[in-house]
């Protein structure tokens, strides 16, 4: 029985726990009217935040430096508003404010660099984010490789003597060493310096001879290099940096990691050889090439003669610098969004052989002679030939490659050598953009063009300031959009806003302004679009405000200029009622100087209603400073406005309540008479709260709203 009741206590312990965290939308208890709210002196009724950021970029490989930044409210996989865009790339990071709703608790960053691999990350919001995006994956030159931790006597050589391996151990130079060595059966690791000798992997039967290079190894010097033979099976992997004398002809694998430089003829000849050239990597052959079997080229390789590519297969994604002729001969070549320059001619001969470009893939070359197939795949690739273009017999370049010469001439062959969507134009009539890149200098950026980044949300208002109103705050419920073009530096070169009047719930004439606080009337070259026609509002020849200190302009003086009522008093606020119509407000501002939105601020700026046209008399959102018409107006203090200039408090009563609210998004405004208390549930929480309970109260959530008493057409 003891363990029942325990178990009927946890219970209903466990009932109490779980309703205490489950957000209760059946039953709200809020205060009966705006004054019996417990507001904290310290709340702006702010629903919006600004954040700064500062989004670098540290990847190499991508060398241009207008690379796209996408910034949302939510994954963008998943649907994720888009609040903003600008630029960044490797020298010059994205700096730049954005405004976001306060219930947001993480951005989410995306990198789009040009010829690179997207990339999405999420950040916790904070008043700064600094962020710096680098290479999703490692490349091999950036890795160490092996090492030599595990070097122990006797299995460390030093000083300078011939030495052979022949005992299946793993020997190690950490130190500097002089002298031939020959691998018969085992590893050498070297971590220090080889100087002066022969390197010779010559395995003993069905045994194995393996050469490794540290990132810290080196091999031999400029001045000095080694020779190093591999005349049978066996594995030589260089981390390091390799200097090779005279003839290189290996007969089995190479993998060169970082930096491998041949002092004379390479000669790749062994049934089963394969190269690899990691990404980063660079490989310098001073004299020919010649490749038989297989070819990996992530990285880069340079040529200074003459390379033959022979009966053998061969992957290049990444640069391929040939000083000499380029000759295909039965070799199966792939380019996978890679770059093969050639400074004489390229030559691709027929047999089984055959040359692929995909993805965004280039050849550029003094002269073409075609004697095989050339395919395109994927994104279009290029063909670019400085002299002779030239098909032998019925070949074809075929697929999704733009092909040019100089001057758009064919030494032979005509354009039934070009199917499948391939294409021949001159230099001057080149359209495909293959980006610049570390593999591909000659690629082509494309020209980055500004970008617009838009704020909606709506202003509403009380107009009987400084006496409070009814607080149904559909007094005016003003639209707006601000769009704000932003060139490639991220500075905002012009600002449109459009402004459309949902409601004026008003009898009172009222005009709308709009202060730009960080701003000076001559920091505005132009503005245009204004609908001002009662005479009490002057303008500079720039179309600001004349006499002001700050730079402000009016879109309108009475809101009866725009807005086409049905009723005599009302628009828009009474159920049942005709239904009136507004017209669009279109102001168009043009910065005199670009401007950083860390320097120039984000929308609304400073919205403000001119009360019944009487200029002096403006009521902004809570805390926000007054214009110069309005700092000395007699209004601040008097009834139940709490204004208090000297502290920097502005349009708030003594228990802290507002006359104006800026709510970002569409907002669905109460009925006339009706105040905000008894529309939305939540309200009174968030407010009481500082604005952590609710942030979102303004939305049509369930439990959220009452809807008998939210206006609707």
């Amino acid at each position: 029985m003891k363990t029942k009741i325990i178990f009927i206590i946890a219970f209903a312990a466990s009932l109490v726990f779980l309703s205490g965290c489950r957000k209760d939308t059946s039953v709200v208890q809020k205060p009966k009217t705006m004054d019996d709210l417990k507001i904290s002196q310290s709340f702006n009724w702010e629903m919006t935040q600004e954040v700064t950021m500062n989004i670098g970029m540290n990847i190499p490989a991508v060398t241009y430096q207008f690379n796209k930044v996408n910034v949302y409210l939510d994954d963008p996989s998943k649907g994720g508003e888009l609040v903003f865009q600008g630029w960044t790339g490797n020298s010059d990071a994205l700096v730049a404010k954005v405004r976001i709703p306060t219930g947001v608790s993480q951005l989410w960053f995306q990198l789009i660099p040009n010829g690179g691999q997207s990339q999405v990350i999420s950040i916790p919001v904070n008043s700064t984010i600094t962020y710096t995006f680098t290479s999703s994956v490692k490349k091999s030159a950036e890795l160490s490789g092996p090492d030599c931790s595990a070097a122990v006597a006797p299995y460390i050589l030093s000083g300078s003597a011939s030495f052979t391996i022949d005992d299946g151990h793993t020997y190690y130079i950490t130190g500097s060493y002089t002298g031939d060595i020959t691998i018969k059966d085992g590893k050498l690791q070297i971590c220090g310096t080889y100087t002066t000798g022969t390197l010779d992997l010559k395995p003993n039967n069905n045994k194995t001879a393996t050469l490794i290079v540290s990132s810290t190894g080196t091999i031999g010097t400029v001045s000095a290099p080694v020779t190093i033979k591999e005349s049978k099976s066996g594995l030589f992997q260089s981390w390091g940096t390799c200097h090779i004398a005279g003839v290189f002809t290996p007969n089995d694998e190479v993998e060169n990691y970082n930096q491998m430089t041949v002092y004379g003829q390479m000669d790749m000849n062994g049934s089963s050889g394969n190269f690899v050239n990691g990404g980063g990597a660079y490989m310098h052959i001073k004299d020919k090439w010649n490749v038989i079997n297989q070819t990996t080229n992530l990285g880069t390789i340079e040529v200074e003669g003459d390379m033959e590519c022979n009966n053998s297969i061969f992957l290049n994604s990444c640069a391929l610098i040939v000083h000499g002729n380029f000759h295909l001969n039965n070799c199966q070549f792939t380019n996978q969004t890679g770059y093969l320059k050639c400074f004489a001619e390229a030559y691709m001969q027929g047999g089984t052989g055959f040359m692929k470009l995909n993805n965004g893939s280039m050849i550029s070359t003094q002269d073409l002679r075609i004697n095989a197939d050339v395919q395109g795949f994927g994104t279009k690739n290029e063909i670019k030939v400085i002299g002779m273009f030239r098909f032998d017999g019925n070949k074809v370049i075929t697929g999704p490659i733009e092909s040019a010469q100089t001057n758009g001439v064919l030494t032979s062959g005509d354009m039934t050598n070009f199917t499948l969507g391939a294409t021949f134009v001159s230099f001057a009539g080149i359209t495909n953009t293959i980006p610049v890149t570390a593999c591909n200098t000659e690629g082509v950026n494309p020209t980055p063009t500004p970008v617009g980044n838009v704020y909606t949300g709506t202003a509403v208002y009380e107009d009987l300031w400084p006496e409070k109103g009814d607080y149904d705050i559909n007094d005016l419920v003003l639209y707006y959009k601000y769009t704000l073009t932003t060139n490639v530096q991220n500075k905002v070169t012009d600002i449109q806003i459009k402004l459309y009047t949902r409601a004026a719930g008003a009898s009172l004439e009222n005009g709308f302004g709009i202060q730009f606080d960080n701003l000076v009337p001559g920091d505005i070259a132009s503005v245009t679009g204004y609908n001002l026609q009662h005479g009490y509002i002057s303008l500079s020849a720039n179309g600001t405000e004349a006499g002001q200190a700050k730079a402000v302009i009016i879109p309108f003086d009475n809101v009866n200029n725009v807005i086409h009522k049905v009723t005599p008093i009302f628009f828009n606020t009474v159920l049942g009622a005709p239904v009136g119509t507004a017209d669009t407000v279109t102001m168009a501002i043009h910065l005199t100087t670009p401007k950083l939105t860390t320097d120039l601020g984000t929308p609304p700026y400073n919205p403000f209603l001119i009360k019944n046209m009487d200029r002096i008399s403006e009521i902004h959102l809570p805390n926000y400073i007054p214009t110069s018409k309005s700092t000395n107006c007699p209004y601040f203090g008097t009834g139940d406005d709490d204004s208090q200039p000297g502290i920097g408090r502005y349009y708030k009563t003594s228990n802290n309540l507002p006359w104006a609210l800026n709510i970002p998004t569409t907002f669905d405004y109460p009925v006339e008479k009706v105040c905000v208390l008894d529309a939305y549930n939540y309200f009174a929480t968030w407010a009481e709260s500082g604005g952590i309970a609710y942030p979102d109260w303004y939305k049509n959530l369930p439990g959220y709203r009452n809807a008998a008493n939210i206006w609707h057409p």
